[in-house]
């Protein structure tokens, strides 16, 4: 059952992947470049526009919840400088010298407000405040800004969580240099983001909302039963099923000419559901193909445009495939500006779904050689497109900045070189932006990701680290320390944190076996140590913030411990490679939420068990395999789950495994053996 589900997720992904077609005919270019010259033509006798960059500056963060929220604003508002602020306020979080920018966005009711935020960079996780739409937030010489409410839920219900950003400079939104804004005239003029693709008045189609069947249904049936489409069995090998059905779509075309010319009830059906369609304003896939092959494209065009799809989930490629439709549709009318504005969505993955994800979206093709076949100038539409700027009087199309490297990153060398040149240029150039030169790094680094030739992907690296200086100090800083947030919030105890290496941090809201929560989380290594015992730490932030002290009152005896049980020994140092984390949660080591640690132990040994004082420990191995333990205060170990085929000094994995569990994605293997100090097994 797991293995035929997991497989039928997994080519399900994969048909709809690599189901793309190509959008452009080649018998569509000539027609399709007489108008790009045509608006070249506009181009060239327009003044290239000024353009302004977002508002940013540089500011420090604040986060407090509290129960006297009027306490914290008088002494916001009476603070002499952030540090007499951080004076009054002990329990204050803090991050220090971030870039933000200052944006016009919508809330969920479409109500106009105003967007302050900070961005991720090395392990520093980004802020966000939202303020409603007024000319104050625009005043010059404003102090700061800051956002509060009340948690209704949790274990500080009642609160008010304020944060918000005190300014360090003065808001400042600086002209795009002119070589640059001549990008975004082309892009302007080319693409003509002004023109809506979907009507306006159209409803979107989910399959999340109840359905009426309709005439086009019974179209669509009568087809299916005439050119007898396959029926999946419930029983029936999905494979089998799969390339049953591709044979009949790939004859779809040559039945839909056939029953047209042949078979009355079809073209009756036919026109009687294209009717119904463009009165009612509702449409499907299959209306609109029969439509473009046997009627009129033109008329399935209008079709999809007065028919947005909303994709179900990240992985529904449904909206993307209606947009390709859409643009080889227009592509063949010469409906330029439907055509391009589709075009860049596909390459975007611009559609609209309830839910999206990195991996779907990071698997799907960007089209762009398709566009290198047209006379456009591609390099101005891409990086045009990958400025951000203020909100204009005229409209602009934003591309998304993963997506413009990954479309360099399948161009061939020419558009490479000239990409890799142009970031340069532009990070390197005093008068752009510290946003844009942001933007563009981080587009630069996407670029190496998905770069596939190895010592490419090198000579890029390389690259980017000389282009690190050159980046504005808010910026490099935090690249070149990547835990410098975790400095800022644990500032009063810099001299304790600089004892270790920090092998990596984050600070957010997590979920875990151990804890459950907003928390700061950080690896520790002890400076001159042999580097065999790492400290894996998780820290409530709540009303205070619990402090590394917390963790250090308590190393020396849980070193000792691990260092002294001559069996975890003998377990770590098997092999070089080899590394021993110890969980601390807040105060102690073991920590079991919610009873998540012991809720699949068997009850007679939870029973027998003094869990008091153990240390929760995981041992990494190669081939990325882990194992977790207990030490309990007996100098008992106890072994938890443990991947397939993992053995032991002196034990095989038949010997440890006590329990198998099989899921959809995964098969586990349960061990709860324990052990005495000397590696003999006790259960």
């Amino acid at each position: 059952m797991k293995k035929t589900f997991y497989t039928l997720i997994l080519t399900l992904i994969s048909y709809n992947i690599s189901a793309q077609n190509q959008i452009v005919n080649e018998n569509d270019i000539p027609k399709l470049n007489s108008i790009i010259k045509s608006l070249e033509k506009e181009f060239n006798i327009n003044d290239t526009l000024t353009y302004k960059s977002l508002p940013y500056t540089t500011a420090n963060y604040f986060k407090i919840i509290t129960n006297k929220p009027n306490d914290f604003l008088n002494s916001l508002h009476n603070a002499k400088n952030f540090e007499h602020l951080i004076k009054k306020n002990p329990n204050l979080q803090i991050d220090r010298e971030l870039l933000i920018i200052k944006n016009v966005g919508f809330n969920y009711k479409k109500e106009k407000l105003i967007e302050v935020k900070s961005f991720e960079i090395g392990n520093s996780k980004s802020h966000l405040i939202e303020l409603k739409f007024s000319d104050s937030v625009n005043k010059s010489n404003i102090k700061f800004l800051y956002s509060i409410h009340k948690k209704s839920w949790g274990d500080y219900k009642d609160a008010s969580i304020i944060q918000g950003f005190y300014i360090i400079d003065k808001f400042r939104a600086i002209n795009i240099p002119k070589n640059y804004s001549n990008w975004i005239t082309y892009t302007d003029i080319i693409v003509k983001p002004e023109t809506s693709i979907f009507y306006e008045n159209t409803e979107e189609s989910s399959g999340l909302k109840s359905y009426k069947k309709t005439i086009i249904d019974s179209l669509v049936s009568y087809f299916e039963t005439k050119t007898h489409k396959p029926p999946y069995q419930k029983e029936q090998d999905f494979f089998v099923y799969r390339q049953e059905l591709d044979k009949w779509q790939s004859h779809k075309q040559q039945f839909s000419d056939s029953l047209y010319k042949t078979d009355e009830q079809f073209k009756k059906l036919l026109i009687e559901a294209l009717s119904y369609a463009e009165e009612n304003k509702i449409s499907n896939g299959d209306l609109e193909d029969f439509t473009a092959q046997l009627i009129s494209k033109n008329r399935a065009l209008e079709l999809m445009r007065q028919n947005r799809q909303v994709g179900s989930c990240s992985y529904d490629d449904g909206p993307i495939i209606q947009q390709k439709r859409m643009a080889a549709l227009a592509a063949q009318n010469q409906n330029w500006e439907v055509f391009i504005q589709t075009f860049l969505n596909v390459m975007n993955d611009n559609v609209t779904r309830i839910a999206n994800s990195n991996i779907a979206t990071n698997a799907r093709n960007t089209n762009i050689n398709e566009l290198t076949k047209l006379d456009l100038d591609v390099h101005k539409i891409l990086l045009g497109s990958n400025l951000r700027i203020q909100d204009t009087i005229r409209k602009h199309y934003f591309s998304d900045g993963n997506k413009i490297a990954k479309a360099y990153a399948n161009l061939d060398f020419k558009y490479q070189q000239y990409f890799e040149k142009t970031i340069s240029e532009i990070i390197s150039d005093k008068s752009m932006d510290a946003f844009n030169k942001l933007h563009f790094y981080n587009t630069y680094k996407n670029y190496h990701y998905f770069l596939k030739d190895s010592l490419k992907k090198n000579e890029v690296d390389k690259n980017i680290n000389k282009l690190i200086p050159l980046l504005p100090n808010e910026i490099k800083s935090r690249i070149k320390n990547p835990n410098k947030q975790l400095y800022d919030l644990l500032y009063r105890e810099k001299k304790e944190l600089d004892k270790f290496e920090i092998k990596s941090s984050i600070i957010g809201n997590i979920h875990s076996y151990s804890y459950n929560g907003d928390c700061w989380q950080a690896e520790l290594l002890e400076k001159d140590s042999n580097g065999k015992i790492i400290y894996d730490l998780t820290m409530a932030i709540g009303e205070a913030i619990t402090p590394l002290q917390n963790f250090i009152n308590k190393k020396d005896e849980l070193k000792s411990r691990i260092i002294s049980h001559p069996f975890l020994q003998e377990i770590l140092n098997e092999n070089c490679d080899n590394k021993l984390y110890v969980k601390f949660t807040n105060d102690k080591s073991f920590a079991n939420y919610k009873n998540k640690v012991t809720a699949e132990m068997p009850t007679e040994l939870t029973s027998s068990i003094d869990f008091n004082n153990a240390i929760s420990l995981y041992i990494t191995f190669p081939n990325r395999k882990h194992v977790r333990f207990v030490l309990l205060a007996n100098s008992n170990l106890l072994t938890l789950e443990i991947p397939k085929d993992f053995d032991l000094p002196g034990y095989k994995f038949d010997e440890l495994m006590t329990k198998e569990e099989k899921s959809f994605f995964s098969t586990s293997y349960k061990s709860f053996k324990l052990f005495n100090n000397n590696g003999k097994m006790l259960n």
